[in-house]
């Protein structure tokens, strides 16, 4: 059964949907719920997103494929919600195993109650004399259908926590009883830094071998959006201030070589380069561009013609 596995992809499939206005309820909700030992965390602004030309270009191709298409279905017409302003604001966190994950999703128009009513429907789709039962325990939900049972909690009336392993239900627990411990954290330490309202913002830790002799530990950044277009600032903290020198030596190297390109790139491409740049600054490598939206389809468009269908 695969109940609250649909509204995760709900969530995800309305990110750049989003409501009227942005809030930042579902970070308040991580931030206060997460454990120490997340490694990741992802935030996205849904309101500024929907604005994007990005948006206005993906989403529709999205909705046109069967699986979307169907979830986006069960919302309007069984529970009759525009599936296009249930988000308010969402993220994203995962721990060293990444198929252990959490989605805490801030719901615009719907709470917990028509939520639960809402699942009923939708657990109903597939067979419409299914028979479908709804616990509440606490801040914890159990949706039974059959032999399955899957869990999902709460924070408040309106702030939904889908973890990816939805029939563990300790897995849930895990994932909403940080009691703050995430600040605490060296990846708290990291969010600390960032500006957590910017339309996209990130962090990780965890050492990953980039290639014989420099490892990163993590990274973090934030993408803005704005009057068409996207400003990107990333940081790749390496092992030591050597790493980071080296890497962004060649890194620098490599983008010469391609803004060298000529005519095999397209003037998309080429722009994207130009506004890029690549520093080294003590342990980090800080990548920064920002550039026009129409540029950044160019060189989608472009990629995608290169890899072939």
């Amino acid at each position: 059964m695969r109940t609250v596995a649909i509204l995760a992809a709900t969530a995800v499939l309305s990110l750049a949907a989003g409501s009227a206005r942005a809030d930042g309820r579902a970070w308040a909700a991580a931030k206060a719920g997460l454990p120490a030992t997340t490694k990741l965390v992802i935030s996205v602004d849904v309101a500024a997103a929907q604005k994007t030309q990005l948006f206005t270009t993906y989403y529709p191709k999205l909705r046109d494929k069967p699986e979307a298409g169907k979830v986006l279905d069960a919302i309007k017409d069984g529970c009759k919600l525009d599936p296009l302003a249930v988000v308010g604001s969402v993220v994203v966190a995962s721990g060293e195993d990444d198929e252990d994950a959490v989605i805490y999703v801030a719901m615009t128009g719907i709470d917990k109650a028509k939520a639960s009513s809402c699942l009923q429907t939708m657990a109903r789709t597939d067979d419409k004399t299914a028979k479908v039962s709804i616990k509440h325990t606490g801040n914890v939900t159990e949706v039974t259908k059959g032999g399955d049972t899957v869990y999902f909690g709460w924070v408040g009336k309106d702030v939904v926590v889908v973890p990816l392993r939805n029939k563990d239900k300790a897995a849930l627990t895990r994932w909403m009883g940080g009691k703050g411990a995430l600040a605490k954290s060296d990846l708290g330490k990291t969010l600390a830094k960032l500006n957590t309202s910017a339309t996209v913002w990130g962090a990780g830790n965890g050492t990953k071998e980039i290639q014989p002799g420099l490892n990163a530990k993590g990274g973090y950044g934030t993408l803005n959006t704005g009057n068409g277009m996207l400003a990107c600032d990333i940081h790749a903290v390496l092992e030591n201030t050597e790493q980071a020198s080296n890497m962004a030596g060649m890194a620098n190297q490599q983008l010469d070589q391609a803004k060298n390109g000529g005519p095999l790139l397209p003037p998309e491409v080429v722009s994207l380069l130009k506004a890029t740049t690549v520093t080294a600054d003590k342990d980090e490598v800080r990548i920064k561009a920002n550039v026009a939206e129409k540029d950044v389809l160019g060189a989608i468009a472009f990629a995608m013609t290169v890899g072939g269908p």
